[in-house]
């Protein structure tokens, strides 16, 4: 796997905001503790890039620092830190293209933002530009979106889009309030809070299978670690096991993916936690060992 990343991406910070620099590096500390040591450095993609998907007044509110929302910090630069997140994703969607998977390592995150909207911590929706590049060369994508939240944004731009299908897995009710009910091409799997992890587990495996039964190229994962029983900000009920788990089925389906970097708070639990998800991906469901089921 190809690991995507920066340190440019821990350069900002709005301080005592839980979308903090502190829970990419502890993801980054903790694979280098595993012996991961290489990553591609990501370029930032162009404003052509963001029109894709993107209103100019959305770019150049960014641009200009001419935006207010409550969640969403309006810092200097921040349009610079937004563009080089959606690069990377660009960049990792590039290498699934290519038959490399590939791990989008990056801040800010993106589900929420949509066409004409930020929120949530987004600014730029990483995911919907990677996939629209990713369409426009007649590739056929799923998106799977396991942030604890659910991707509003990324369901607004992508839905009734010919040759991707958007699946969810998220708390419900929680921010940002939708995701109650499927329609068209986008599927939603609501999870109540304090739900158990055996009923999370059956919303993943319908999700799987839809993504089979619609058989893309490539699959892009929208990746939060939100969904952890540890987290902050939700009431979300899954261990590092679980995420081992879903890390093996995905590995298992045998299409090309990319992953790109949503939410996830925890600063103590996050690296493993995301270790683990990867240990399952590249385990395809081998001869399990002393490693396996988040025993990291």
């Amino acid at each position: 796997m190809i690991f995507i990343y920066t340190e440019k991406f821990l350069n900002y910070k709005e301080e005592g905001h839980p979308e903090g620099p502190e829970r990419l590096k502890a993801i980054v500390d903790y694979l280098r503790k595993k012996g991961i040591k290489e990553f591609v450095e990501p370029i930032p993609c162009t404003e052509e890039d963001l029109k894709l998907v993107h209103t100019e007044d959305l770019i150049n509110s960014v641009k200009n620092n001419d935006f207010f929302d409550s969640d969403t910090p309006n810092l200097p630069g921040i349009y610079e830190y937004a563009a080089l997140s959606v690069g990377a994703a660009i960049m990792a969607a590039e290498f699934s293209a290519e038959g490399k998977n590939a791990f989008s390592l990056s801040r800010p995150p993106g589900h929420h933002a949509g066409r004409n909207t930020l929120g949530g911590f987004c600014y730029f929706n990483n995911m919907a530009v990677a996939v629209k590049k990713l369409l426009s060369t007649g590739k056929k994508v799923s998106v799977l979106d396991l942030d604890g939240h659910h991707g509003n944004g990324t369901e607004e731009i992508l839905r009734n889009f010919e040759n991707v299908i958007y699946v969810s897995i998220h708390q419900y009710p929680a921010y940002p309030g939708t995701g109650s009910v499927s329609f068209g091409n986008c599927y939603n799997f609501p999870v109540y809070p304090n739900s158990t992890s055996k009923k999370y587990m059956e919303k993943f495996n319908q999700a799987i299978e839809i993504i089979k039964k619609f058989n893309p190229d490539i699959l892009g994962i929208s990746l939060g670690f939100d969904a952890h029983m540890h987290d902050p900000l939700l009431e979300m009920p899954l261990s590092e096991s679980e995420y081992y788990f879903m890390g093996k089925e995905i590995g298992k389906l045998g299409i090309n993916f990319f992953i790109i970097l949503e939410g996830g708070y925890n600063t103590q639990t996050i690296g493993k936690t995301c270790y683990c998800f990867i240990s399952g991906l590249m385990k395809k469901g081998g001869k399990e060992n002393e490693e396996d089921n988040g025993k990291f």
